[in-house]
């Protein structure tokens, strides 16, 4: 395929510079039949019956994006309280976000304990804080195998 015909196949037909023209620059343009795809991809990786795809929110916070990604079957990571709410508007439920931070207050582990968020934490200090804030509760917990180097001593 030349690039024409390339660029009309991604946008269904469209010619990229038209859509400039309607919509501006800068212009994001996604199609949708990819990204379902690719969603589908990644949950039919592996047969484990408890195998779980996330979408790290990071990489797009678009709620139209992360609604069809749902829709797909994915779960979802946020790593601040600003990124719940946009979880949680684009129709994720709280067993359907996890809640991966670095260096959060304690107020923030308390915000995603009171909404039921599966916390990550990742220092020996942050599960301090979490264990004081909700003894007994279940968390991920990330390890350092001790290859390269971290930011900060704590991590």
């Amino acid at each position: 395929m030349n690039t024409v015909t390339t660029a009309f196949h991604f946008y269904q037909n469209h010619d990229p510079r038209n859509l400039i023209e309607t919509y501006g620059s800068p212009l994001y343009v996604y199609n949708e039949n990819i990204l379902r795809q690719r969603c589908k991809d990644m949950i039919n990786l592996c047969a484990y019956p408890n195998f779980a795809v996330n979408y790290a929110m990071k990489a797009n916070t678009n709620i139209l994006l992360m609604s069809i990604v749902r829709e797909e079957g994915l779960r979802i990571d946020a790593s601040s309280a600003g990124e719940v709410v946009a979880a949680m508007t684009a129709g994720f439920v709280p067993n359907e976000i996890m809640f991966i931070v670095n260096s959060v207050s304690a107020e923030e582990l308390k915000y995603a304990i009171d909404l039921g968020l599966t916390v990550s934490v990742d220092s020996l200090s942050q599960l301090e804080t979490y264990g004081k804030l909700n003894p007994g509760g279940k968390i991920c917990l990330r390890f350092n195998p001790g290859i390269g180097g971290g930011h900060h001593e704590k991590v």
